[in-house]
């Protein structure tokens, strides 16, 4: 991209450079700002109705006066609206914006476990506030007009308030049923009753059923994967398990596969019950139940 001066018609290169953008002018440049740049030779492009000639656009002051006052950047609004508050937001800084915007329209509070995205709207006043847990993604969102009661959200999920009272205190805010059982630690709970209900084009019923019974299996976090029926010791983790898992074969047979030691031997079962035996069988040695990761991260244990 190229910027042009409004006065004299010199250019300067623009780039960006990661959330930010960088400007380059040929004779060198003393001073950089987002709304400014000034050279050497006293050339300056400044922007105009919240555009600058890069297109990025900036927030209106008239929506949003608090964050004109200081110096039209959201971070620094939600700094001042929680020293305000009494309410420190440590790990606040920027965030990627919507594609066409500055990156004042976006930022992000850092959490113990997830963290909060604050996002102001473009065409009027309304402050989006999304709350993301990892590997889940969004926990619960909404909006507000208000930076105060946005700071007060960031905050409370800093705070590891449980996302059912976020929800009552503020009704503004959609949760997710998911995220709501990993909050209260019933991931496990909560992942059997949506996998005891899927359609048996995806998985055997069969399988589920028998797998369910088995008190050992039924305190693991269960994963359905290509008609296969797999296990966690983990309610959030990467790829992988030490338990074996069970995949069905073409002829109403199961094969029981470990799928982290190709050493150990692949066995064969001719029932779902079998099958689930040698499951049990194979468990590596002090397996309990799956540890509730979210809840603990949450909460600190």
């Amino acid at each position: 991209m190229v910027l042009t001066c409004n006065s004299c018609g010199r250019s300067a290169s623009l780039v960006r450079r990661g959330s930010g953008l960088e400007f380059r002018i040929e004779c060198g440049f003393r001073a950089v700002s987002r709304s400014e740049i000034v050279d050497r030779s006293g050339c300056s492009w400044q922007a105009e109705c919240g555009v600058m000639s890069s297109g990025a656009v900036e927030p209106d002051p008239g929506l949003y006066p608090d964050v004109a006052a200081a110096g039209g950047d959201l971070v620094a609004a939600l700094r001042e609206t929680g020293r305000r508050m009494g309410v420190p937001l440590a790990g606040l800084g920027d965030s990627y914006p919507p594609e066409g915007r500055s990156s004042h329209f976006a930022a992000v509070v850092e959490a113990r476990c997830g963290d909060v995205r604050i996002e102001l709207v473009q065409e009027r006043r309304e402050v989006e506030i999304m709350l993301r847990l990892p590997l889940l993604g969004v926990a619960g969102q909404g909006s507000t007009e208000s930076l105060e009661v946005a700071v007060a959200v960031a905050r409370s999920w800093q705070s590891a308030v449980p996302l059912a009272e976020m929800a009552g205190r503020w009704d503004f805010l959609r949760v997710t049923s998911e995220a709501l059982a990993h909050d209260q630690g019933r991931a496990v709970e909560y992942e059997w009753a949506l996998i005891r209900s899927l359609s048996p084009c995806l998985i055997d019923r069969e399988l589920v059923t028998a797998a369910f019974s088995s008190p050992e299996l039924r305190s693991l976090f269960p994963v359905v994967a290509h008609g296969s029926l797999q296990f966690r010791r983990r309610t959030i983790s990467g790829p992988g398990s030490d338990i074996p898992s069970i995949f069905p074969m073409a002829d109403s047979r199961w094969r029981v596969i470990s799928l982290w030691d190709p050493e150990i031997p692949v066995r064969t079962a001719g029932t779902a019950e079998e099958a689930v035996g040698l499951v049990v069988a194979g468990l590596p040695k002090g397996c309990g139940g799956a540890v509730e990761v979210i809840h603990a991260a949450r909460r600190g244990t």
